[in-house]
């Protein structure tokens, strides 16, 4: 299951001191700029309006703004981009700010002076390089986020992401009720029932949440449980069929086939190829 939920995926990022003064040419932003003030005053123009930060200060910048830098002979601050994305490998990200937000609801409240050290790890990461840099980066953007929209005014935030907890509690209240009929086979009334819902609330729910019916989303919960059973205890196929409430360890195989392309047989645990294998080794030779 996909989490109702937003992915800032880190671009770039560097930390600009001025040593002369400089005016950056009006451009309109593709992705979502971070500026935490170092060292101030900060000036700009963000969609025609005026805006001044001080140190500790942040302005983030969402896609489709048209933004002009007043740089001046002394002042530090730190940019970094970012995207928002869903969860889902290729999904769009839900916007970050209602589409009619005034520039000065753009800066985030408080001082965020000690958040500059998250930007140097990041920095840090990209100088390192390595396999695992860009996740690291994206999992340091992720904190530094969630911890700036803490400091944006909840009316300058869309609708959708605003409703972002009230989803993920609904989730979880949907998985939870499924997951105590993972041995059964309960119909859509049932499943409604141990909501409080009816079927169709029910069922119009999943497919919002989860982009599933009920039924096919039991089913995707009894086939992790199934691939648990299988390679974490060693269960056969036939007593994880029993345990998930399956008509059959054939039915079961045909439904656990259909969905993974493979038998459940292939998901033994190497284990057991290790010890047949020793146990084999250990015959005589003549045998």
């Amino acid at each position: 299951m996909a989490a109702v939920r937003l992915r800032p995926v880190f671009d770039d990022f560097h930390l600009l001191r001025m040593e002369g003064s400089y005016e950056y040419p009006r451009h309109q932003h593709t992705n979502y700029e971070v500026i935490l003030v170092e060292r101030g005053p900060y000036r700009c123009e963000l969609n025609a309006a005026e805006l001044v930060l001080r140190r500790g200060q942040v302005l983030v910048i969402k896609p489709g703004d048209w933004h002009q830098d007043h740089l001046r002979r002394g002042q530090r601050h730190h940019v970094l981009h970012f995207r928002l994305l869903g969860a889902e490998a290729g999904a769009r990200g839900i916007p970050l700010f209602r589409p009619d937000v005034p520039a000065q609801e753009q800066i985030c409240r408080g001082d965020y002076s000690g958040e500059a050290w998250v930007l140097d790890q990041i920095r840090r990461e990209a100088l390192a390089g390595g396999a695992y840099a860009g996740a690291v980066q994206d999992s340091l953007l992720e904190t530094l986020f969630w911890r700036l929209l803490r400091g944006l005014d909840p009316t300058a935030i869309s609708k959708e992401l605003r409703q972002l907890p009230k989803f993920e509690t609904q989730r979880e209240e949907i998985a939870g009720a499924l997951a105590r009929f993972m041995e059964k086979n309960p119909n859509v009334r049932e499943l409604a029932a141990a909501l409080g819902m009816s079927p169709r609330h029910l069922a119009n729910r999943c497919r919002e949440l989860f982009g599933e019916s009920p039924a096919r989303l039991l089913l995707q919960m009894k086939m992790r449980r199934a691939d648990e059973l299988l390679e974490h205890r060693s269960m056969r196929v036939s007593e994880v069929s029993d345990a998930l409430g399956f008509v059959n360890p054939f039915h079961f195989s045909r439904v656990y086939r259909r969905m993974h392309g493979h038998a459940p047989s292939r998901r033994v645990p190497s284990m057991r190829i290790l010890k047949a294998s020793a146990a084999f080794a250990m015959l005589p030779a003549e045998c």
